[in-house]
């Protein structure tokens, strides 16, 4: 029961991942917003260095593959 996070967001992430990759649409969308959900509950499961990392994460993505660069 410790690491329900854990295992919520590995299925999250790969239940998107994997949905991402399938040609039909419904189930596309069904797969990505099961997926979305899971990685929801996950990260709200989570401990706080995790949403913290995560979140920095996020923001680094964002940094990155943002068309106009954020801070310039």
């Amino acid at each position: 029961m410790l690491a329900s996070y854990l295992l919520l967001l590995v299925i999250g992430l790969s239940a998107t991942v994997l949905g991402m990759k399938i040609r039909e649409e419904v189930y596309r969308i069904a797969v990505v917003f099961s997926g979305g959900m899971l990685l929801a509950m996950g990260l709200i499961l989570a401990p706080a260095p995790v949403q913290i990392g995560f979140g920095l994460f996020l923001l680094g993505l964002v940094y990155i593959y943002s068309p106009t660069k954020i801070l310039d």
